[in-house]
């Protein structure tokens, strides 16, 4: 089942700037509920594609299937 998860690039840590070739942080939508579908993700060239330059994060379309997220379209900020 589809789910909106938020993606959330880092941040290098001596320049400020964000790092999309770092690992990200996947938020579910309902941390307290589902902490062990949050985590580290890398090697995902297809969602930091999706950013905008300068962006930090972003909500996704995303399955749990196989005990990870893979990762669908961006959806529109509210």
């Amino acid at each position: 089942m589809k789910e909106i998860v938020v993606v959330c690039l880092a941040i290098d840590a001596e320049t400020g700037e964000i790092d999309p070739a770092a690992p990200f942080v996947v938020i579910p939508r309902q941390p307290r509920l589902q902490p062990r579908r949050g985590g580290v993700y890398h090697n995902e060239p297809d969602v930091i594609a999706q950013f905008l330059p300068g962006e930090r994060q972003a909500r996704f379309e995303a399955d749990w299937t196989d005990g990870e997220w893979k990762f669908g379209k961006r959806v529109a900020d509210a």
